[in-house]
């Protein structure tokens, strides 16, 4: 029995009221319930394979805990609207990382990759409907975004000569679960904001060359 965790979301620039509750807008929430808010530190590697191929790698540490590695595989969407597919195991992500880039490492030395950004994210999360998950991100240099969530575990079982396009099906649900996201996203159409969002790591990126930028320039160009 294969096991697989497919994550989908869309992002948004944020919210279009000033508190986020269940009757701020109309038609109202069925039920939102507010998870809390933690901090964590996100530090993402890469060679130059990884980010090219629809990867990306991380170790999280959030506040009081081990740091964690976490993997994500675009399995379909675009920026705004993610398919991902997540692996949680070190012994997957190096077989991953072997495979995109052939370099067989360990997590110890972080398989090999070297570090490309490192962001601190306050994060406060809600339960809407029982079925998406809300999450709102401020990160350390000032940038705000937000992504409607959904996370399911899928089981295929595999049989000795069958010809299932494990792929294809993958992509059926991610398709069917953001859907689902959009029309609730349109439903509740009076909590987010318009504007088109930028995510985290391209804003990092943004502010990093900017920075750069700046240090480049000599007392008298200033």
């Amino acid at each position: 029995m294969h096991r697989a965790v497919l994550e989908v979301e869309r992002k948004f620039a944020g919210f279009a009221v000033p508190r986020l509750t269940a009757d701020a807008g109309t038609p109202g929430f069925r039920d939102l319930r507010y998870l809390g808010q933690q901090s964590f530190t996100d530090i993402y590697y890469d060679g130059d394979k990884l980010a090219s191929n629809g990867a990306w790698l991380r170790k999280r540490r959030l506040d009081g805990k081990m740091p964690t590695w976490e993997a994500k595989c675009r399995r379909g969407g675009t920026f705004i609207n993610s398919a991902f597919e997540e692996i949680n195991y070190v012994r997957s992500i190096a077989a991953l990382v072997g495979d995109m880039t052939g370099r067989r490492d360990t997590s110890t030395n972080a398989f090999g990759l070297k570090i490309i950004a490192s962001l601190t994210t306050n994060r406060k999360s809600w339960c809407a409907d029982d079925r998406f998950k809300i999450v709102l991100d401020l990160m350390d240099f000032g940038h705000q975004v937000g992504e409607v969530e959904q996370e399911r575990t899928i089981m295929l079982p595999y049989r000795q000569g069958c010809n299932f396009d494990v792929a294809a099906w993958k992509r059926t649900i991610a398709r069917r679960m953001d859907t689902e996201i959009l029309d609730f996203m349109n439903h509740y159409h009076w909590a987010f904001r318009k504007e088109v969002p930028k995510g985290k790591l391209t804003a990092y990126f943004e502010r990093h060359c900017q920075v750069q930028k700046a240090l480049s320039v000599t007392p008298a160009q200033r």
